[in-house]
């Protein structure tokens, strides 16, 4: 496969061209050389890197309000939208038994995969270049952040939102879905939301979120 046009939207060339071919390879497609190492190693630089960068801008906020800033800008569906842009669902090789995976097992795929980019570049050039990359990619969100600005992810919103309208607050069952996922559900109204993830937390963030998408449509 040609990375040509990938690399160039990353504004990096990589040295082993091999280290990327790996971040953007599935478990399912290889379980012995695949892309989880790279993901657990670009999840760590990508939290440092975000991680530095507000230290440095935001130098009079507290940890508190500089842990939420970074988990606004990590959060999973920041990083499904990054891996969209850069089209990596065309690039990932996955077995041919994936077909029919339902959207948030997709989505869980791709973050993985921009993830383990992160983690590639990292390996093959080094944390100046990693660092370099990441502020490119999340320039645009960096730029909009403000000390102003309310950062709360889905649970909470959701749980303060339900609050504001006297409902009772969200109950999140949790299963194990198998093949490294969990599952969520929540019931609202009548009306069971399920939503997976790779851990407990994204699989709950994630069912808040269409527990969210739901309310708000109805109040438009």
């Amino acid at each position: 496969m040609d990375y040509k046009e990938l690399q160039h939207q990353l504004n990096y060339k990589f040295k082993n061209i091999e280290l990327l071919e790996l971040a953007l390879t599935h478990k399912s497609y290889s379980n012995s050389n695949n892309n989880e190492r790279l993901e657990y190693l670009g999840d760590s630089i990508l939290n440092s890197a975000i991680s530095q960068y507000l230290f440095k801008r935001f130098t009079n906020e507290k940890e508190g309000l500089l842990t939420r800033m970074r988990a606004y800008l990590v959060k999973a569906e920041t990083l499904i939208i990054k891996a969209e842009e850069f089209a990596l669902g065309d690039y990932i090789k996955l077995s041919k038994g994936t077909a029919n995976l339902s959207k948030d097992r997709k989505n869980s795929i791709l973050e993985d995969a921009f993830e383990a980019i992160i983690g590639a570049i990292f390996i093959d050039g080094g944390w100046e270049h990693a660092n370099e990359v990441i502020l490119n990619i999340f320039n645009k969100n960096l730029l909009a952040l403000s000390e102003d600005m309310t950062f709360k992810d889905a649970k909470t919103e959701l749980q303060e939102l339900l609050q504001s309208m006297k409902y009772d607050l969200p109950k999140y069952i949790i299963e194990d879905a198998g093949g490294g996922l969990f599952s969520c559900i929540v019931a609202f109204q009548g009306i069971s939301f399920e939503s997976t993830g790779p851990s407990k937390r994204v699989a709950e963030t994630n069912v808040a979120m269409k527990v969210l998408a739901h309310i708000k449509k109805i109040h438009e």
